[in-house]
């Protein structure tokens, strides 16, 4: 158990410690989380897993940084890493592991949304504001660099539009991206801490190339791209956030179709794995998501099996 923990903690501190692999470390943290769900589908003690993990994390950067960011952090922890594990917990005890993951996933969002959108009310600026500061102070030091590393005159005013219009993005739609990489975490940290709990029996129904989204969400879906495509304001940034978080979801969803067939099809892992990297990549990742959108409908791999 102490290694389960130890790994997410390194990887939860390292990113808010080291400059030089903190971005990596946040990349790479939902295959540390990945451990503790791991031990959880094979011993269910999860939350043991946990609480040492949010002391590690607390103990590693109140000692740097100060109780303050210590104790929040940690507190962050919990959630981070409490979550995948308590869904986890949920399969062993019957519960469907897609139904686990789609709850994992709502949970998740609906938490750290409302903790996120609440910094006003405990004296923090907003996040949009924080983001939107972050990037209006960076975008102009890396047109210089690019500047710097003569690019042309078109080429750099292009590359100019693109990173502007990729800051009103974030700071528009900054929930639903969270939501988006949520999705996309998440599915690390359940499919990746079934697969290496293997052979235990829930970690044994819990397989990625199972997935199966409700048909329901489908209306969901429907609804944010009519909200998105036909009211403005704020209606229609609510509706964008939705739409994000729903198109991760549907991205998984074919991607575990993908999968299904890969299995079946290509023999050696590598080959596999290279297709996964493939359809990632725009615009194939469009196609995914689609995929997943019409699976309750078309049934993708029922028809495969009959043909």
């Amino acid at each position: 158990m102490a290694w389960a923990a130890a790994l997410p903690a390194a990887l939860i501190a390292g990113s808010f410690l080291v400059p030089g692999i903190g971005v990596l470390a946040a990349f790479l943290w939902p295959l540390g989380v990945a451990a503790l769900v791991r031990w959880s589908f094979g011993h269910g003690t999860g939350a043991l897993a946990v609480g040492l993990c949010a002391v590690l994390v607390t103990a590693i950067l109140s000692a740097i940084l100060g109780w303050g960011p210590g104790l929040g952090v940690g507190a962050g922890t919990v959630l981070l890493t409490g979550l995948p594990v308590f869904f986890a917990g949920r399969v062993r005890g019957g519960l469907d592991p897609s139904r686990a993951f789609l709850g994992l996933c709502v949970a998740g969002i609906a938490l750290f949304e409302v903790l996120l959108l609440a910094r006003p009310a405990i004296g923090e600026a907003p996040l949009g504001t924080v983001l939107a500061t972050f990037l209006d102070a960076n975008i102009p030091l890396a047109v210089e660099s690019w500047r710097h590393s003569k690019v042309d005159a078109a080429t750099l005013e292009q590359m100019k539009a693109s990173a502007l219009q990729m800051r009103n993005l974030v700071v528009r739609y900054w929930p639903g991206l969270f939501a988006l990489g949520w999705v996309l975490a998440s599915a690390v940290t359940f499919y990746v801490g079934a697969w290496a709990a293997r052979p235990a029996s829930a970690a044994q129904s819990a397989r990625f190339e199972r997935l199966q989204i409700p048909a329901g969400v489908a209306a969901l879906f429907v609804l944010a791209g009519a909200g998105f495509g036909l009211i403005p304001g704020v209606t229609r940034s609510v509706a964008g956030d939705v739409l994000l978080a729903l198109a991760g979801l549907y991205f998984v969803a074919g991607l575990s179709i993908i999968c299904h067939f890969a299995r079946a099809w290509f023999r050696a892992p590598v080959v596999r794995f290279g297709l996964y990297v493939l359809v990632a990549y725009p615009p194939m990742n469009l196609g995914v998501a689609l995929l997943g959108l019409f699976d309750w409908y078309v049934k993708f791999r029922r028809r495969g099996e009959k043909e």
